[in-house]
């Protein structure tokens, strides 16, 4: 039930052409990312990469669309067309990065190894992803917190692109070097750890977050067809 409103909600922010609904949708995956994470801490960190994705969306449309300058006095280039396009597409990426973060958070580990081993022919094979998630996480973040100390100690630009590179071979050594093992040694104890049951106090507040949800997936589903 939580999956299916979800994955109703960002069908909706990837289909709608409206501005206003695309705003909403930001505000009601803001407060769903709150409810489920308990925090504004990683909403408040979503928010920050988000501004990576729209700076360069508003910069190319405000220098390369035709229409209406806004400063024709100016060498600028910046016309309203561009600015339109740039805010509206900004909007509707923030829409649907935003609701896809709350699908990946809508679910427990525990429930997506379950739908993923679910699926034919690649469901086995995928769901040993779904088991190098959460360590792979803290190992990488680990050595690229590294690799930015050794970069704040001389603050030289021209190493960045041998820093990154040094990124970028520790994050595939490191899951190659994880996956073998946990090929050899895959215990029949971690398929009991993640389908285990969670007790009565999570089955109610899982029942009220199905309740929660199956609202969103209506009111998504009304809107749909308005």
């Amino acid at each position: 039930m939580r999956f299916l409103a979800v994955a109703a909600l960002l069908l909706l922010a990837v289909t709608t052409h409206y501005m206003l609904l695309s705003l909403l949708l930001m505000f009601v995956s803001a407060l769903l990312t709150r409810m489920l994470d308990r925090s504004w801490k990683n909403l408040f960190y979503m928010v920050k990469l988000l501004r990576w994705f729209i700076a360069p969306i508003l910069v190319l449309h405000l220098f390369f669309s035709h229409g209406q300058l806004i400063f024709p006095a100016t060498v600028l280039p910046f016309t309203w067309h561009g600015l339109k396009q740039g805010i509206w597409l900004s909007v509707h990426l923030s829409a649907v990065f935003l609701v896809a973060m709350v699908m990946f958070r809508a679910l427990k580990l525990s429930e997506w190894h379950v739908l993923v081993r679910s699926l034919p022919r690649y469901g086995e094979r995928m769901s040993v992803y779904m088991l190098m998630i959460t360590p792979m996480r803290v190992q990488i973040g680990d050595g690229l917190k590294q690799l930015k100390m050794q970069w704040q100690l001389r603050r030289r630009w021209k190493d960045v692109p041998l820093l990154l590179l040094a990124a970028f071979r520790f994050s595939l050594s490191g899951s190659t070097a994880y996956a073998q093992v946990l090929w050899l040694r895959w215990p029949e104890s971690v398929d009991a750890t993640l389908l285990c049951g969670e007790g009565a106090a999570s089955a109610r507040q899982n029942l009220l977050i199905n309740l929660g949800c199956l609202a969103v997936l209506l009111l998504a589903c009304g809107l749909m067809f308005i």
